[in-house]
């Protein structure tokens, strides 16, 4: 089962108090895709910002971790092939409708409800260092973060820097994200006690993986994408925006 992913700057539902695990919500149409075919969605999204098109291939693989690239995946509180949180949902649409949608739909809602707001704080601090303490930053940990939210992810990084690059688990220091840790802000962990690190390593296996059909143009890091569809030949090269450098933590989940 993969693990829910959180976006920790809104009120969080009561679900985070215990483990979720996914599932494939019933009537869903059951779609899965490859991180080259939500890259290019993102690439294509018209809500989508300048830093999210330069890590379309990032965020790819991101999503097969967090969904296996299926657009009905669940777990009740986090929806579809990039797990939206069920806080972050549009005004007036529900679970059902948002599961309904076709997968670029669903990358376009994602982008436009946290797009701006994963990726400033935090998420600028993480792409503009190339260590943390010594542990070096990689775009899976980015990407952690940008799923994660602002909240844990700097609170993470402050653990990291504090503690000789080592992220905090459950057994040192870890917070797990619960109603209660989220809105007193001492969460350090998402709802499994993953940290950027341990998740970020999860989701830097993936983006290895895609390698193949979606490679960001510096071969680790977040300066611009490639990714052609299965289909079609390599795409144009987009820029990263200032904030967002590149970045590449060895892979330490399968």
């Amino acid at each position: 089962m993969r693990r829910p992913s959180f976006a920790t700057y809104a009120i969080i539902a009561t679900t985070l108090n215990t483990p979720a695990y996914a599932f494939i919500a019933p009537g869903c149409s059951n779609q899965s895709y490859s991180a080259s075919d939500i890259a290019q969605a993102i690439r294509n999204a018209d809500g989508a910002s300048d830093t999210l098109k330069s890590n379309a291939c990032n965020f790819g693989g991101a999503a097969l971790a967090e969904s296996g690239g299926n657009t009905c995946e669940s777990n009740g509180n986090n929806f579809g092939v990039l797990q939206l949180t069920r806080s972050n949902l549009p005004p007036g649409m529900t679970a059902a409708q948002y599961l309904s949608l076709s997968m670029p739909q669903q990358v376009s809602v994602w982008a436009q409800q946290v797009g701006d707001s994963n990726t400033s704080g935090a998420y600028e601090t993480l792409a503009n260092v190339s260590n943390i303490g010594g542990t070096q930053v990689t775009a899976g940990m980015l990407m952690a973060c940008f799923q994660f939210g602002p909240l844990i992810c700097n609170n993470d990084i402050a653990y990291m820097q504090t503690h000789g690059g080592q992220a905090p688990t459950a057994a040192s220091g870890g917070v797990r994200a619960t109603a209660s840790t989220l809105s007193n802000g001492t969460a350090n962990l998402d709802g499994n006690n993953q940290s950027i690190a341990s998740w970020g390593g999860a989701i830097q296996n993936r983006i290895t993986q895609a390698a193949a059909t979606c490679t960001p143009t510096n071969g680790g890091g977040g300066s611009g994408t490639n990714c052609p569809t299965n289909s079609t030949t390599p795409g144009t090269i987009i820029s990263p925006s200032p904030g967002n450098a590149p970045v590449s933590l060895p892979p330490n989940l399968a």
